[in-house]
C-alpha cells in the first residue's frame, strides 16, 4: 500500500531554511504535499531555525478537514502517508541543497567537489569542473556517474577547501558504504578466481565467496573483522594469484573505510 503511495506523490518545497516564529503555538511551513490530488502540509515547530533539512525528524504533517462544519480546520497524519511525505520532503530539501552547489559542483556538505567517473573507474571530473550527467568516458566509452547507484549519494571529487590536488577514484559510497560499479567489477573478478582455484575445494570456494560477500555487502558491521580474518585463513590453500587479488580487494577496502568512505 506504501507503494502505491510514494509513486503518486508529488512535493512543493515552500522554505528550506527555518527563521523561527515568536509565538510557541504557531508552525512553520515546509512544504505542501499531494497524494492522488489530496493536499496535504508540511510543518516544523516554532523554534526551529537553520536548514529545514537537518530537522525533518520534527515535521509533522497535516491534511485539511473534509468537512463542511470545520472549514479551515486541519488533522495531524500518523498513518503511513506521513512516513512517504516526510521521506519525498526530505529526498526534495537534499535535491534542492545539491542544486544549490552545481556551480562549483559541489557535494551537499559544500566541501567537496562532486566526482564523475565511469563505471569502469576512470575519473572524468572530480575537480569542480562542469559536467553533465548521463555522459559517456572518452577513454572507454562507458556510462559514466555521479552518485552511488544504491543510496544516491553523490560521489566525493576532491576537497574544494584543499590545494592537494591528488585524487583516486573512491571503491565504497561514502554513504552507505557499498561499493561502486568498478569495485563491483573486481569483486565478481574475484568469484570466478574462487571458483576456478584448481586448490580450493568447492565448499572452500563457497565459504570463501560467503565470506567476501558479507564485507562487501554489509560493510559497517560489527562483524567485519572477524570475517576478514577468516577470509585470510581460508585463502591460505589458493593459489598465489587469488590470494593476492582477494586480499588486494580487502586492503583496498580497509584503506577507504578508516577514511571515512
Amino acid at each position: 500500500m506504501l507503494q502505491s503511495v510514494e509513486m503518486s506523490l508529488s512535493v512543493v518545497i515552500e522554505n528550506a531554511v527555518l527563521h523561527g516564529v515568536a509565538d510557541d503555538n504557531a508552525c512553520q511551513r515546509i512544504a505542501t504535499a499531494y497524494i492522488n490530488g489530496d493536499r496535504y502540509t508540511v510543518v516544523a515547530p516554532a523554534k526551529l531555525t537553520g536548514e529545514a533539512l537537518q530537522h525533518v525528524g520534527h515535521f509533522s504533517v497535516r491534511e485539511p478537514s473534509k468537512d463542511a462544519l470545520d472549514w479551515g480546520a486541519e488533522f495531524v497524519v500518523t498513518d503511513g502517508r506521513k512516513g512517504a511525505i516526510l521521506k519525498a520532503v526530505a529526498e526534495e530539501l537534499q535535491k534542492r541543497k545539491r542544486d544549490e552547489n552545481r556551480a562549483e559542483r559541489r557535494t551537499p556538505d559544500g566541501i567537496y567537489y562532486d566526482a564523475q567517473i565511469c563505471i569502469r573507474g576512470h575519473v572524468r571530473s572530480s575537480g569542480g569542473f562542469p559536467f553533465k550527467s548521463g555522459e559517456h568516458c572518452t577513454k572507454c566509452g562507458s556510462p559514466c556517474i555521479d552518485d552511488c547507484q544504491k543510496c544516491r549519494e553523490p560521489i566525493r571529487g576532491q576537497n574544494a577547501n584543499s590545494d592537494f590536488t591528488g585524487y583516486a577514484a573512491p571503491s565504497f559510497c561514502h554513504g552507505c558504504g557499498r561499493p561502486y560499479p568498478w569495485m563491483e567489477d573486481r569483486f565478481q573478478t574475484a568469484k570466478e578466481l574462487l571458483y576456478h582455484d584448481d586448490r580450493l575445494l568447492q565448499q572452500d570456494r563457497e565459504k570463501l565467496w560467503d565470506l567476501l560477500q558479507y564485507v562487501m555487502s554489509d560493510p559497517k558491521s560489527d562483524l567485519v573483522p572477524a570475517k576478514k580474518k577468516l577470509i585470510s585463513i581460508n585463502l591460505e590453500k589458493a593459489t598465489t594469484a587469488t590470494r593476492e587479488f582477494v586480499e588486494n580487494i580487502i586492503a583496498k577496502y580497509a584503506a577507504e573505510m578508516s577514511k571515512g568512505y
